[in-house]
């Protein structure tokens, strides 16, 4: 037996010297990291004309006691707007998210909150509380995934404001992970606001749940700032978009199909859980849909199924991007997240690239919406990208 004993001590200082390794490695690992997270991050210049400046409110809708949460406080919501303005004024660009909000968002994934964006660090492009350019500017309502925070679509709605659009982001208060509120406070995910099953028809029954309650926010908003208007200034309500992405796109189409004023619905990647997959939509919809996928579960196949069904009950064009995953149609597509690729959240498609696409397609299929361009002018922007493909 008494050769078994250099036997072991070598396994042993080999042992030994791996997990020192390792330790070494996850210690240089973490400390990238924290520098890499913390670096500046500017967002993509918006394209169009304008400026943009950008306000935040709260609203409150006494009629509705908040579902999602449990002391019986009437409905809450903070509400951004983006929008065109004539000042240029750098130093006065507002933060990605206010320092508050900002910090408790970077606290929310505990430890390995290494691992994601410093909110604080992202530099935006959009002027805080700016003097509105024109009168009542047309409104494209804008509704984030499950989740996440309006602020994660900054790239997206500024592009819009550029374009003479005021964009209206409906934080899902209960249901992002951390809203803010003008006056400071913050209100964090609710188990009522959230969706744990992970059997498929018991998602689907929560999903439509939870959406339900996100349409009724977008309508209470929608008309509240059209009796109301912003300080800001009037906003033209008179034809409406609905952009939203993953439960939010859901809700988008569901929102559209409740206001008479909606001429356009974009839903960018999510999944249609409610009503909508059987009544249909009446006015024109676009699906812009990750294809990343080798393979398609029992998941994936009822949501493809919705998809078509959709298409061929009333005016809605589908289209996949290619190398895209669910996330590639946020901002998370450019800040710091090394975590969502190896997790299937972000594709192969270059960051920048995805938010290109997304920005350009969205907007010109609002502009046939709203603003009545010839739909060629959208055909050829579905045309200059080789990653786009009907699925």
């Amino acid at each position: 037996m008494a050769y078994l004993v250099p036997m072991v001590r070598t396994i042993a200082k080999g042992l030994g010297i791996f997990f020192v390794a390792l330790l070494a490695v996850l210690v240089v690992g973490v400390g990238v990291s924290g520098v890499a997270r913390g670096q500046d991050r500017q967002l993509a210049m918006p394209t169009g004309p304008s400026a943009v400046g950008r306000v935040e409110l709260a609203l409150t809708d006494p009629a509705r006691v908040d579902p999602f949460a449990s002391d019986g406080r009437p409905r809450e919501i903070a509400v951004w707007i983006w929008y065109p303005t004539a000042q240029g004024n750098a130093a006065a660009t507002a933060p990605y998210l206010p320092k508050t909000w900002a910090d408790a968002a970077n606290k929310a994934n505990g430890p390995a909150g290494v691992l994601f964006q410093d909110n604080n660090a992202v530099r935006t492009n959009a002027i805080a509380n700016a003097v509105l350019q024109s009168k009542s500017p047309p409104v494209v309502v804008l509704m984030p995934g499950l989740g996440n925070s309006i602020a994660e679509y900054s790239e997206l709605a500024e592009d819009l404001a550029s374009h003479g659009y005021a964009v209206v982001g409906i934080n899902a208060t209960g249901s992002s992970q951390v809203v803010g509120f003008p006056d400071g406070h913050l209100v964090y995910a609710t188990p009522e606001g959230s969706i744990a099953e992970t059997n498929v028809d018991a998602w689907y029954v929560t999903a439509s749940r939870l959406v339900g309650v996100w349409v009724d926010d977008a309508s209470f908003v929608v008309s509240a700032l059209t009796k109301n208007p912003p300080a800001l200034g009037a906003l033209d309500f008179g034809r409406v978009a609905y952009v939203g992405h993953s439960l939010g796109g859901n809700a988008s189409f569901e929102a559209c199909a409740r206001d008479s004023r909606c001429v356009a619905a974009v839903d960018l990647d999510g999944t249609i859980f409610s009503q909508i997959r059987r009544t249909g939509l009446k006015v024109p919809g676009l699906i812009l849909q990750a294809n990343n996928k080798v393979s398609c579960d029992d998941f994936c196949q009822r949501r493809q199924d919705d998809f078509k069904a959709l298409t061929m009950s009333g005016p809605v064009r589908d289209y996949a991007v290619n190398g895209a995953e669910h996330l590639n149609f946020s901002d998370n597509s450019v800040l710091f997240m090394p975590l969502l690729r190896p997790v299937g959240q972000l594709g192969s498609i270059d960051g920048a690239r995805g938010v290109l696409i997304t920005r350009d397609v969205v907007r010109a299929f609002v502009d046939q919406g709203i603003r009545g361009t010839p739909a060629s002018t959208f055909d050829g922007t579905i045309g200059r990208y080789a990653e786009l493909h009907a699925p």
